[in-house]
């Protein structure tokens, strides 16, 4: 098992098989280990977040019996009832998570802002083309009045 490998206080991420998902540990400094296996495209860091809040609440619903998790020296099945709780809590972690939620709409008015800038950036572009045409054509239409002025006084002298 992957828990047994992980040094106290440390976490670690293992893929899978034929790349099917991946598999999250923490073990805390006391030994106490939690993993949870998820697919590629769920988060790292709301895995081990998920896991941390497990530890946690583990210790708090056992806190009257700690015994049962310290003592143990071999796997026990243990009536741990919050973690379906957690579990369904943390099928979409931008919902568990305010923090992750933040980051997740701070990403989409990133990608916003970088394609307005884009937008801008090329309709800029395009008013630095209009800007030329426009003196072109100011260029053209003064030298027309001017030659038909020049063809006017030339034509149409009265007396």
């Amino acid at each position: 098992m992957i828990a047994s490998r992980i040094p106290p206080g440390n976490k670690a991420s293992v893929t899978l098989e034929n790349d099917i998902g991946i598999c999250y540990c923490y073990t805390t400094k006391d030994n106490l280990s939690a993993t949870v296996i998820a697919d590629k495209e769920y988060p790292e860091k709301a895995a081990f977040i998920l896991l941390n809040n497990v530890l946690m609440d583990f210790r708090e619903y056992f806190a009257s019996n700690p015994s049962v998790y310290t003592d143990a020296q071999q796997d026990a099945n243990l009536n741990y009832e919050n973690l379906e709780v957690f579990l369904k809590k943390w099928q979409d972690p931008t919902k568990a998570d305010k923090l992750l939620g933040i980051e997740k709409e701070l990403h989409e008015v990133k990608e916003i802002i970088h394609k307005n800038l884009a937008d801008l950036l090329k309709k800029g572009e395009q008013l630095d083309e209009l800007m030329v045409k426009s003196k072109d054509l100011n260029k053209v239409s003064v030298e027309f009045y001017k030659k038909a002025k020049k063809q006017n006084q030339r034509c149409c002298n009265l007396q």
